[in-house]
């Protein structure tokens, strides 16, 4: 595959010949502004939503490009919980990145899931880049790109090892209050489970997902006997009204 420049002067000069930007394409290129071209112009919605996926892998980190992109999979699929969630993450954080203020601002990140399960011993450098070559290849792949899946579907850690590092960001996250909250800090911080119990049931809702059976971690918690489900629909609401509080809701 070829790399291309960015801006790429070919799509600049044939933005609107759909024709022409196939043809970019064809010759094997890994063109972003054509795939993002393209999407503007093809009105077939299954096409768009395959535009702006192959557009997504190449800038995994351009939040623009994956907001686009679950719309149009949302488009075709529109009760996959999956992507409405991912969606629904996304626009909360870019809501927050618009939010002055110290809780949010000027605090060290969490470390990424791949330097966690470096530094446990759970992985090598070497399988971890490995993995991120493999995120950014530009080939068309399935919806869920997240490295520890990645890890997960090349054999190279198991669901334990996986949860663990969770585990281990997710008390990170929660030290240095970075927000929002998911349900299983909020549940460990809240003391209605330990972190051994949370770090069992993720374990557990990566088997599941492995075999293709999707499960909430709050299910899984219920499942396992560990929580009621009162108490996660308690704690759900608890979260959200914590979460808005901070913004005079």
């Amino acid at each position: 595959m070829k790399q291309c420049t960015h801006p790429c002067q070919t799509v600049a000069a044939n933005y609107k010949d759909i024709e022409k930007l196939r043809a970019h394409l064809i010759e094997g290129y890994q063109c972003l502004d054509a795939w993002l071209a393209m999407s503007q112009l093809v009105t077939d919605p299954h096409q768009r939503k395959d535009c702006l996926e192959r557009a997504s892998v190449l800038d995994p980190g351009n939040e623009q490009i994956q907001v686009a992109y679950l719309e149009a999979f949302l488009t075709i699929e529109p009760n996959d919980t999956a992507a409405q969630q991912r969606l629904a993450e996304i626009r909360t954080m870019q809501l927050l990145s618009d939010v002055k203020t110290t809780h949010f601002h000027e605090k060290p990140r969490a470390r990424l899931i791949g330097d966690i399960l470096i530094s446990i011993g759970a992985i090598s450098s070497d399988e971890l880049h490995e993995v991120l070559r493999f995120q950014t290849n530009g080939s068309v792949v399935a919806t869920d790109r997240r490295v520890g899946q990645l890890l997960l579907k090349k054999g190279l850690i198991s669901p334990s090892k996986l949860a663990k590092a969770l585990i281990i960001q997710q008390q990170e996250r929660s030290k240095l209050r970075i927000a929002p909250q998911v349900l299983g800090e909020y549940l460990v911080e809240q003391s209605y489970i330990t972190p051994q119990q949370l770090e069992l049931a993720l374990a557990e809702q990566l088997r599941l997902d492995q075999k293709s059976q999707r499960f909430s971690l709050g299910q899984i918690l219920v499942r396992l006997n560990l929580v009621s489900q009162a108490r996660i629909d308690q704690a759900v609401h608890e979260n959200e009204l914590s979460f808005w509080s901070k913004f005079g809701y």
